[in-house]
């Protein structure tokens, strides 16, 4: 088992660095998106929840007509999601499935209507493991199709501070002293760049009030809303 996996491990085991994870309400980038897709009239079809933890983004989605794949590499937040599936009857059918979101994914090309990535890859070590990520979730959108993308900013409070005290090997990386978790941060121009093959529709940064790591403080998040071009 990878460190980052073990962090991880513990972590959906305790909550002790985020407490968040304990939530069951979407976060509030999916909320946006599904408003926006709404606007579009596009409630319809499949949809991928990339590191679908727990499963509060996928049920979500679900309960907005979508029929959602959730990919998670942590079993005890799987065996989470499919007691929640079990319980919340009437949704459209929600599947949760191990698999590791920095390798190849078991989804056809072009199968995908919407994709989330709600700080998933951030936490994926490498660069090579992030641009597979990516990769694989142009490859498996439709034409047309699209994806929200949320990320943490070099301006966020707390990795500001451990860009400076606690640096991952990358640039704009850190390693979270509590608990060894890596973390890849970005600027606006990096982050653009890194999804150009995408067409960006809208792009937003978010500042708001957060409490993580033990501290309350203001977190600042970059929000992507991309589509896949036909």
């Amino acid at each position: 088992m990878r460190k980052q996996q073990q962090v991880w491990l513990k972590e959906h085991a305790i909550q002790a660095a985020l407490p968040s994870l304990a939530s069951l309400e979407p976060a509030s980038g999916v909320v946006f998106f599904v408003e926006f897709l709404t606007q579009q009239q596009r409630l319809t079809g499949t949809a991928i929840d990339i590191g679908s933890g727990k499963g509060r983004n996928s049920f979500y989605l679900a309960k907005h007509s979508f029929e959602v794949y959730g990919i998670e590499y942590i079993q005890e937040a799987i065996d989470f999601s499919n007691k929640l599936a079990e319980q919340n009857t009437g949704l459209q059918p929600v599947y949760f499935q191990w698999g590791e979101i920095d390798k190849p994914w078991p989804f056809a090309e072009n199968f995908f209507d919407v994709a989330i990535d709600s700080f998933a890859s951030i936490d994926i070590e490498t660069k090579v493991g992030r641009e597979l990520c990516r990769e694989e979730m142009f490859r498996t959108l439709k034409p047309g199709g699209y994806a929200l993308v949320t990320v943490c900013s070099i301006e966020d409070e707390w990795e500001k501070e451990f860009i400076t005290h606690s640096p991952g090997l990358e640039p704009n990386s850190t390693i979270w002293p509590e608990n060894g978790k890596f973390q890849k941060d970005y600027d606006e121009l990096e982050v653009k760049t890194f999804y150009r093959n995408f067409k960006l529709i809208e792009f937003k940064k978010i500042v708001k009030p957060a409490f993580k790591l033990g501290r309350s403080g203001l977190a600042t998040n970059y929000w992507l809303l991309l589509r896949k071009p036909n």
